[in-house]
């Protein structure tokens, strides 16, 4: 069974450590990421960001009880978890399938948001750098946008955004 947690972001890996020795059984962690070079001056670097910000997916057959539920509450970083993840198991495991159609290498590729229209998007590189736009029209190559109430035609090829 799925569960959905918030987590405080700088202790992502002490809350899997401390998971995996409270529930001691065999335990899945997903957390959709994408990964992008940004240029600062004169050198680059690769950015992993996590898609949901500081939400994961954990899967494990004692999510099942209650009482093991309140066991984990109080594990290391762990901000909460979310209610009704029992009856949403149809929809995270829909969601984490097409997550996973969309994967290269571990980390989801940008044709996983081709699907989401109407919706405010952020370059996370390029000249248009952390500004918001929307998707007017999608082609081939090519998508039409909006920034503020300017119409842009711009290729999607090594294009790097995520929905806001």
């Amino acid at each position: 069974m799925w569960i959905v947690i918030k987590y405080k972001k700088k202790k992502e890996l002490e809350l899997i450590q401390d998971l995996k020795k409270k529930i001691n059984s065999k335990i899945e962690f997903y957390i959709p990421k994408i990964k992008y070079k940004l240029k600062k001056k004169n050198s680059s670097y690769e950015v992993e960001e996590n898609i949901l910000n500081d939400y994961m997916f954990v899967k494990c057959d004692k999510f099942k009880e209650k009482n093991f539920i309140n066991l984990i509450q109080f594990s290391i970083g762990l901000k909460s978890i979310l209610d009704n993840f029992k009856i949403s198991q149809n929809n995270i495991s829909n969601f984490l399938n097409k997550c996973r159609e969309h994967e290269k290498e571990g980390t989801i590729r940008n044709s996983f948001f081709s699907f989401i229209d109407k919706s405010d998007f952020i370059f996370l590189t390029g000249p248009f750098y952390r500004k918001i736009f929307r998707i007017v029209d999608r082609e081939k190559n090519f998508l039409n946008i909006t920034i503020n109430e300017m119409k842009l035609r711009i290729s999607n090829k090594n294009l790097v955004f995520k929905n806001l």
